[in-house]
This record gives structure tokens, sequence and C-alpha cells, in this order.
């Protein structure tokens, strides 16, 4: 059955676009029907100012350093094309078609509210490409961030037109042909509309919410391996920060798990459990902060210009600008950073004996020397921490003016949404090495497992086999068990043991 989204520009959230972000794209879109009479005003507003020859930028005049040049009436429309066609500049591979899908959502969400002075047949021309699934190919470098995603959203709009490619059936097919077979007629756009499809942040909205839905599921399977860590190497916790057990989920999730009195029985201290609390506490408080800034900004305007109906005119602005997204980005990066090295200092702890005093194998295996047990899959989340300390640098420090100096400040938050992602995609590998580590350190631990700890245990051992006595073929089992984070089964498990 398919998912119907309802729009009405004001109350789109990530979890309507979940399935979408999974990579489900069967999806269709409606939009609610008060949002139209605001529509049809914007767009009277817009030939108002046509008819009475209004120099209004990107209306009636050239864009960037050409924005003194008024366009005659007769070249409005291929004012509006020529800027497509000249702005869709982006190399380099291609996003993933679900996070065109989402971006063409977006920014739907973004024209229906009223302020883009586009046509209710652009409205409904790209809602139906989104409910046949008419995602053009755009490429993933080239935007700046500055009047927005302007050369990837430009791809979008140029394929619509059945200029380039579009995916079709697991491949991208010419866009011309892939119309014709969908029998959807290319996009022509008339004055202001080639500009409100290209002026917005949706590239870096789009892929900003992957990565904090990503981001969600790791945070959970973190709490998750660094309370089976913690039993499995019997560590104690002595923790008074002025957290109420409503304020700290990190915390509540962990003793849910192994019992706030076990505690003071427990031996070694080592930082990266014992500060676990507090650390772990302030990245969620991160990602929620992250998500409710994300979701204001896909339910704003990010257009330039605005149509004030009110006043007949137009008003330009920095509603495109990339800051917001850059900064949550970076954010991100450096927020799930610190988790993935407290996991690494911890898959340490559990592989290496001579550390600490908790009576685990070298390497958790039984035949230390024959076996190599989980020697190098520390290895593997040591280099994706290092990996991460590079991408963690954060892009949106970074200006290069554009436009002839018109563009005198940029965000850079596209690569900084771009990099994120692949932070959060190894904090998936190295959560998940944590979580092998910790359930083979539980098979040798010498202690009575807590149920909801044996329900744990269970679930990863009917992922992943043990080490006790063979050696396994490590690479394919951390990704099964990275896509079991990714996909949400960890999660769901937590759901039903009770931790969330």
């Amino acid at each position: 059955m398919k998912k119907v989204l309802t729009l009405d520009g004001a109350n789109l959230s990530i979890q309507d676009l979940k399935d979408i972000l999974q990579g489900n794209l069967d999806v269709v879109v409606e939009i609610q029907e008060h949002v139209k009479s605001l529509i049809l005003q914007s767009r009277n507003t817009v030939d108002l100012i046509v008819q009475k020859k209004i120099p209004i930028y990107g209306i009636s005049t050239g864009f960037g350093k050409f924005k003194e040049i008024y366009i005659p009436h007769q070249e409005m429309v291929d004012l509006q094309k020529n800027l497509i066609i000249s702005h869709a500049s982006c190399v380099g591979e291609p996003l993933k078609p679900n996070i065109v899908l989402v971006m063409m959502i977006l920014r739907l969400n973004c024209l229906i509210r009223g302020f883009s002075g586009v046509r209710m047949s652009l409205i409904e021309s790209l809602q139906k490409a989104i409910n046949k699934k008419l995602i053009p190919k755009v490429p993933c470098q080239g935007s700046v961030g500055a009047s927005g995603d302007l050369a990837p959203l430009s791809h979008l709009a140029l394929g619509l037109m059945g200029i380039g490619e579009i995916w079709n059936e697991g491949q991208y097919i010419a866009a011309e042909q892939a119309l014709k077979m969908h029998d959807f007629e290319p996009l022509e756009f008339m004055e202001k509309e080639g500009l409100a499809m290209n002026n917005g942040t949706q590239m870096m909205a789009a892929i900003n919410l992957e990565t904090l839905m990503r981001s969600q599921y790791v945070m959970n399977a973190a709490d998750l391996a660094l309370a089976l860590t913690s039993y499995a190497l019997q560590t104690n916790y002595h923790f008074l920060r002025n957290y109420s057990k409503s304020d700290n989920k990190s915390k509540n999730i962990v003793f849910s798990l192994i019992g706030e009195g076990w505690a003071d029985q427990l031996k070694t201290n080592p930082k990266s459990i014992q500060t676990a609390f507090t650390t772990h506490q302030i990245i969620r408080q991160s990602i929620e902060e992250n998500l409710r800034i994300l979701e204001r900004e896909i339910n704003s305007t990010s257009d330039n210009p605005i149509i004030d109906v009110e006043r007949q005119s137009a008003r330009s602005g920095g509603n495109f600008h990339g800051e917001y997204m850059g900064m949550l980005a970076d954010n991100m990066c450096i927020a799930l950073q610190r988790l993935c090295i407290f996991s690494e200092r911890r898959q340490e702890r559990l592989v290496n004996s001579e550390i600490g005093d908790c009576g685990l194998p070298m390497f958790l295996t039984s035949k230390g020397g024959l076996l190599n047990g989980y020697m190098i899959p520390q290895y593997t989340s040591a280099a994706l921490v290092s990996e991460n300390k590079v991408l963690s640098h954060p892009s949106c420090i970074d200006t290069v003016p554009t436009s002839a100096n018109i563009e005198d400040h940029v965000s850079m938050g596209a690569y900084s949404a771009r990099k994120a992602l692949q932070v959060v995609q190894n904090a998936e590998y190295i959560i998940a090495i944590e979580l092998m580590c910790a359930a083979q350190g539980l098979e040798f631990a010498k202690v009575q497992l807590p149920p909801k700890i044996q329900s744990c245990l269970k679930f990863i051992r009917n992922i992943i086999p043990d080490v006790k006595t063979q050696d396994i073929f490590m690479s394919q089992y951390i990704e099964l068990m990275a896509k079991n984070l990714r996909d949400g089964q960890i999660n769901q498990l937590m759901d039903e043991l009770q931790l969330l």
C-alpha cells in the first residue's frame, strides 16, 4: 500500500519522510486545499508586476551581477529557461534517487507556502513528477550553499524540462524518453518560476534529514553498546551530574539493562565508560536540537525574491542561505565523532586483556595465536575514527566568494551535509563492531546476565556467530550488523525491551 503524504507547507516532519529516507520510494503526495488560494494570490502578484513593467530582481531583471539589466517582457520566459540550463553545472557522482525524491518533496512543500509566485500548473506538474517517480539525475558536487543549492536544484528542474537524465527502473535514461514514457509534459517556466525552482536549501536539507534519522538509530545503538560493554567489563559508575531521570535518556537505557544496584560491586573505571553518560547525553541532546532546527527549515520559505501579496511587490533577502544547514551538519560531524571515539576506546578495553582486570581473553578468543578473534575489527574502528577526524573539520568556517563577489559570503553547507552523511555511515560501522565485541565479551564474562541483556545477546547471536573456537569472515558480519542498525532493527529490539 502506497504511503500518502499530505503537504501544507508547514507541518512536514522527518517521520513523514522516514520510509523514503530508508529507500522506499512508494509514496504519493497530496496538497491540502487551503493552500491553493495562497498560491493563486502569489501568482497574481507576479502577473501584476509583469504588467506594470516594474524592474524586479529575478522576474524582469538578470541574475547576480546582471541584476541591473532589465529584461523585456517578450524575453522573460527565455530568461527563466536560460537560468536553469546555465546553472545546472554540478559534477561528480549522482545523489541517491531517494535523496532527490526528498528534495522534490521539500521544494514542493516550500512552493505551496504562497511566497514563490509560481502558477498552480507548475505545482501540479511537480506533484505529478513526484507521484510518477520522475527523479532527475543530480550530481552531488557544485553547491556552495549561498543562494541555496542553486546548481543541484537546477539539475532537478532540468530533468523535468526533458534535458539530462531521469531514474527509471534502476538506471538512468534520457530525460526526454522518460517523460514520454510517463506521459509527462516537459516543464516550461514562466516569469519567476525558474528562480523559484532553484533557490533553496533542499539538497542540504534532504541529506541532513537522512543523517539525522540514521543518527537517532546510531545514538540508541551506542547506548545499548555502552551497557553491554559495561557488563562484559564489569565496570562501575558514580554518576552525580545534576540530571533528572527524564533528562538523561542514555543513563536510563544503560541502567534499565544492568540495574542501578550493580554499580557498587564492580572494579575498573576507564573514562570511556565512566564519563559516557555525560558524553552520550550531550550528543543525544544535540541530535534532538538539530532535528528541531531541520524541521523548521523544511517548513520555511527558502526562496528569493519572496512575493509580498499585500504590497503587490517582491522582496529580496537571504532566505535561501545555507548557514543553518551547514552549521547543523558540521555540528553533527563533531557530535558523532565524539560518540565514535568513546566506542573505539571501549572496544580496545574489550579486546586487550592487558588493560584493566576484567578476565576476558586477548582478542576475545579462547585459542589466541591459532585464532585472531576480534583483533582486526578494532583496527577498522580505529581507521574510521581517524577518517572521521578529517571529516569533522567544519566546512562552514570556509567561504569562497562567487558570482563576481555578489555572493561575497557563502555557507559551504552542501559539503557539510555530504560529509556528515559519511560520518554517520562510519559511526554505524563503529557501533556495530562494539556490539559484536561486547556480545563476545558477555559470553566470556563469568557473571549471570540479566534477562534484557540475555535478549540482546540472543539478538546479536542470530546475526553474528561467536569466535570462541573459530575465526569468521569479519567484513560480511560487520556489514550485516551495521545494516541491522541502519534499518532500525536494533532500535526495534530496544523498543520491545522497553528501553526507549
